[in-house]
């Protein structure tokens, strides 16, 4: 596809909203050695910008078009490098200088497209804005000569359409790709739980039929989902990102996507095994401190030989199998009680919520906790001097070669100070933060950290930072340093957690809900645990938790070798996603569009 001039439009270029982003960096430089002519287009945002956009001189060809958006258009566009992985090109197009527009840009979308957006909100209206100003620039740039190649636009979610349907409006000689990462309506449906998402597009294909728009009002989501819908309709070339999104797609948007550009990872970015096994060591040595840091203060608990899971991903309770989860956890712990089990669980919840700040608490737990590290690691230092002084004098050490009266004094003021919390259970959260559904549940399952409790849970509702004063380490960091990613999902259209366990060289856990696990299901084979993909479809709520309980049971129960091999094995299988297979399918789509432009 050196041939064509691709431009790459997303509402997530140099903005980070969610996991289209990750879709975007780990493939730009697979989509730089194909394609001759590659632009990433997305919207400016100047905070956002400064951190991942370096402008750069406009060429003379951009520039005129440029000049002639603002004159006419007011139309305010940014040339430079998106600062990620072989710093592909980048044109960021600013919202606020169309906004102004709006109404008269929905009231084309309703005249020709028949999408409703009367009583659409800001997150509607400003995606529409940018992405209708999106669609003149490019067609402006195809007019003015600039390419000489076929010009491709391929475009990113309901958030980019308005620039797509645009395209085909004005008949600008574009050939463009639609893709839909998950269909609005499907989404919507599958978190509120008030009916059953997969139960509904069952009968509805059964019967050829496609949904009733009348269920997008009902869920107040109708301008999002006319606005995809016209999307995948219009585009020459229809994609998603898996089986079960096609069929899905099918019946949601009335077209069946004709390729599946399914999700990658640049596996050449994961560490080698050999290297994986030091990281998760160093990384391990610092979740212990944590954890010790944590609890001690409380009660005795022991992290060596503990097992170490998470689960992580956007606030999405059911959709994202959190309930499950929490619920599974509840049953493990009595089963390990029950057994009699000495092997701690450790469970960590990485899901994003609101906060008003960390615990004051646990942070002075934690810097207390290191502090005696110090002050150990430091004394150790000074006797080991000590005693070598001795033996080259020739004499034998003396109990003050051991330790001094200063620092037995520092460790009894210490001491006083982490037990001044014994008789309290450890705090669920290290975040001030309101109830929410996950400390219902948690609550519900009776996991509340008590001594007792061969279960104990952090929910940790931040993102994860190096310098955040508690876990001090980065996602994947974080991830290298556990056993086990565990993401029982309802709806999932593709999963990425999953698949970045797997190539971290975690055992991982899936479902048949999930676009990658029904992907990686037939690759699995035999052997000890590696990534396990959980019966969801058509499957009793209960009878998910109780497998899911079984699973994790099973892995308390793996010995280091199996467990270190059932690793291993994870990180074989994730290779089958590299962007050097996964690519190939985006080619396809961009050469069916040339072809029936």
């Amino acid at each position: 596809m050196k041939d064509i001039t691709l431009f790459e439009v997303s509402y997530e270029v140099s903005n980070k909203v969610g996991g289209i982003y990750t879709v975007l960096v780990s493939k730009a430089s697979y989509a730089l050695e194909r394609i001759k002519d590659y632009y990433t287009v997305g919207p400016y945002y100047e905070d956002k910008a400064k951190a991942e956009f370096r402008p750069e001189n406009v060429p003379a060809p951009l520039k005129r078009v440029f000049s002639k958006l603002h004159s006419k258009h007011g139309i305010e566009c940014h040339y430079g490098r998106w600062l990620i992985d072989k710093s592909p090109r980048a044109i960021l197009v600013d919202p606020a200088s169309i906004k102004r527009k709006v109404d008269d840009i929905k009231y084309e979308l309703w005249e020709h497209y028949k999408i409703d957006s009367l009583h659409s909100d800001e997150w509607f209206n400003e995606p529409v804005a940018w992405s209708w100003a999106v669609g003149i620039l490019i067609r402006e740039l195809v007019g003015s000569g600039a390419f000489k190649n076929k010009v491709v636009a391929h475009f990113h979610e309901w958030l980019s359409c308005a620039g797509l349907l645009y395209l085909k409006r004005k008949k600008a000689g574009v050939a463009t790709v639609f893709t839909t990462h998950s269909t609005v309506l499907g989404r919507t449906i599958a978190e509120t739980g008030k009916e059953d998402l997969y139960e509904i597009i069952d009968k509805g294909l059964h019967q050829g039929a496609v949904v009733d728009d009348k269920k997008a009002y009902h869920y107040k989501v109708q301008a999002k989902h006319m606005m995809e819908k016209a999307g995948a309709v219009n585009a020459d070339v229809f994609t998603t990102v898996s089986e079960i999104m096609a069929r899905e797609c099918r019946f949601m948007l009335g077209r069946q996507p004709e390729v599946l550009t399914m999700n990658g990872l640049d596996m050449n970015k994961f560490p080698r095994a050999d290297v994986l096994r030091k990281m998760h060591e160093s990384c391990r040595e610092r979740i212990k401190n944590f954890l010790l840091g944590y609890f001690l203060p409380y009660y005795d608990v022991e992290a060596d030989g503990s097992l170490v899971c998470f689960i992580s991903g956007r606030y999405e309770l059911r959709n994202k199998g959190i309930d499950v989860f929490i619920d599974a956890l509840g049953r493990l712990n009595e089963r390990l009680r029950d057994s009699g089990s000495g092997r701690n669980v450790f469970a960590f919840i990485w899901v994003p919520a609101g906060t008003d700040g960390k615990k004051p608490t646990v942070v002075e737990h934690l810097q207390l906790f290191e502090d005696v590290g110090k002050a150990i690691e430091d004394e150790t230092g000074r006797i080991e001097k000590e005693v070598l002084k001795s033996f080259i004098r020739g004499e034998e050490p003396r109990k003050s070669d051991v330790f001094d009266s200063s620092f037995l004094q520092r460790l009894r003021e210490m001491g006083a100070r982490l037990k001044k919390r014994s008789g309290e259970n450890p705090p669920i959260t290290p975040f001030e933060m309101h109830e929410n559904s996950i400390t219902h549940a948690l609550a519900k399952n009776g996991l509340l950290n008590g001594e007792g409790d061969m279960v104990k849970v952090i929910y940790y509702p931040a993102y994860l930072s190096e310098k955040d004063e508690l876990l001090e380490l980065k996602y994947y960091n974080a991830m290298a340093g556990c056993d086990v990613g565990v993401f029982p999902s309802y709806y999932e259209s593709w999963g990425y957690t999953p698949l970045e366990a797997a190539a971290l060289g975690l055992l991982s856990v899936t479902t048949d809900l999930s676009g990658f696990g029904k992907f990686i299901r037939s690759k699995i084979g035999k052997g000890p645990a590696s990534i396990v993909v959980l019966e969801r479809d058509k499957r009793r709520y209960d009878d998910v938790v109780s497998q899911l309980g079984d699973v994790l049971f099973s892995i308390c129960g793996m010995s280091e070798n199996d467990r270190l091999a059932g690793a291993a094995r994870a990180k074989e299988l994730s290779a089958a996603a590299d962007w050097s297979f996964m690519y190939e399918n985006y080619l396809l789509a961009y050469d069916k569009a040339t072809g029936r432009h």
